[in-house]
């Protein structure tokens, strides 16, 4: 899978852009690659000083060597997936290029966002350290997404201990009369385990793009919820209700699911894990509060 960025110039977003999807693309073991260029840039050009050092003291990702350069037919022709930090730039590309509609989008459009990434250009360092950011977690969206689309459905890890093993079995039952695709990562039975080692498993597979979300059960769904969230990326979720699993998603973007076995019933489980399967993420003001949670995460993870 081969992605370009595109911008104005080649020297801000999108190389930062470059740089940390194939950072993030190379940690998750994936066979995607990243270039980028610019609709107006100028050749030959070396990414701004800010950009720079923001990629290298908060990610030790190194873009110094990175040269800009303008957009061309060739590039667009190798791409499989054009990603435009604006709309003024996906609209110049289409207007001299038509015929490459069917792969092109905003960075924001193609993961179901709306607005665009701003150009931090001349303004100072810690401008350049939110975009770099807000392009971290678009780029975790866009890879889980194409690693999705990639496997063409939705594939569920289911995860448990001991303590929640019946109840995922009828948590799995559900998922298989609806046709929907999972994936066990255990445990197999009543017999005593650690809830961290599952919980690790399933948090891993999601945050990969191996599997689109996840569904962990423990006695009380609070220890693997905790457990989980200890993966970047990860938003787990413990809910003991219908319409704490629906928020769940809808304001949280929760991408786990964590259930008590001995406290919620298999009907109810069932009802909360159907809810929070068919919300969507409402964005918007509920945005801006995840992208603090994960400025939080990238503090604590250096």
């Amino acid at each position: 899978m081969k992605v370009l960025f595109v911008c104005t110039g080649n020297t801000c977003r999108s190389p930062m852009a470059e740089g940390l999807f194939n950072d993030k693309a190379k940690a998750f073991g994936k066979d995607f690659e990243a270039k980028s260029a610019g609709v107006f840039a100028p050749e030959g050009f070396p990414a701004s000083q800010e950009a720079i050092e923001v990629l290298k003291q908060d990610y030790n990702i190194d873009i110094s060597n990175h040269r800009s350069k303008s957009l061309r037919r060739q590039d667009l022709e190798e791409a499989d997936l054009i990603l435009a930090m604006s709309n003024s730039h996906k609209q110049s590309i289409l207007s001299k290029y038509p015929e490459y509609s069917n792969k092109v989008f905003t960075i924001k459009e193609f993961v179901g966002l709306e607005g665009e990434v701003e150009d931090p250009y001349g303004m100072p360092i810690e401008v350049y350290r939110e975009t770099a950011r807000e392009l971290e977690d678009l780029i975790s969206k866009i890879i889980t997404k194409i690693s999705q689309e990639r496997m063409g459905k939705t594939v569920i890890a289911l995860g448990a201990d001991h303590g929640g093993y019946e109840l995922k079995e009828a948590i799995k039952k559900y998922l298989d009369e609806k046709g929907i695709a999972y994936k066990d990562f255990g445990t197999f039975s009543t017999e005593s385990v650690d809830y961290p080692d599952y919980a690790l498993k399933v948090a891993e597979a999601v945050a990969s793009g191996e599997c689109s979300e996840g569904i962990l059960v423990c006695g009380t769904g609070i220890g693997i919820s905790i457990a989980a969230n200890k993966v970047p990326g990860i938003r787990a979720a413990h809910a003991e209700d219908v319409f704490s699993a629906k928020a769940a998603k809808e304001h949280n973007n929760a991408n786990i699911l964590c259930l008590g076995g001995r406290i919620t019933g298999p009907g109810l489980a069932v009802m909360m894990v159907e809810e929070w399967l068919n919300a969507t993420f409402q964005g918007g003001r509920h945005q801006r509060r995840i992208d603090k949670i994960t400025e939080i995460e990238k503090k604590y993870s250096k």
